[in-house]
């Protein structure tokens, strides 16, 4: 009778442990920032880039490092593997949160959002193009400047 007693008041105290320590989690957890306010979805958009994303960190329960995401619409989220994300990253886009049907992904040194539920290589091909077509638009803005400093010196030599 007295082991049953003694597991009762052991469960009693695992529980009341539990609560406690989920009570503090969410009481410890950062305020959202006013740009990370959750926004309604107009219509499912592609891929854009998020100036306002980034990571910060902070201690929480028992002063432990916690690794959190934001972004524009997205509050902060808790990101278990950072580590692991920060090297993956570097070859390949990774998502970081999700929130409603908008999804954050990290690639190189930027972050992105998207609403269209779209895949790791769509985003690295997307992310690609946009790189190739800011190149052929510098290419051509050095020709003109060129062409037009080749014009200049003609009609004042």
């Amino acid at each position: 009778m007295s082991g049953v007693v003694v597991g009762v008041v052991v469960l009693l105290a695992v529980l009341v442990a539990a609560g406690a320590a989920m009570a503090l989690r969410h009481r410890s957890w950062p305020e959202t920032p006013a740009f990370a306010r959750p926004r309604p979805v107009t219509s499912p958009g592609g891929l854009a880039p998020d100036p306002n994303a980034g990571f910060f960190t902070d201690r929480g329960f028992l002063f432990r490092k916690r690794h959190f995401f934001v972004g524009t619409g997205c509050p902060p989220s808790l990101v278990v593997d950072f580590p692991s994300l920060d090297v993956s990253r570097r070859e390949q886009p990774v998502r970081i949160a999700r929130h409603g049907i908008r999804a954050w992904w990290w690639f190189e040194d930027e972050f992105y959002r998207e609403a269209a539920g779209l895949g790791a290589d769509d985003v690295l091909a997307w992310v690609r193009e946009r790189d190739r077509r800011r190149r052929a638009r510098q290419d051509r803005a050095r020709l003109l400047s060129a062409a037009e400093e080749s014009l200049r010196k003609r009609e004042n030599g």
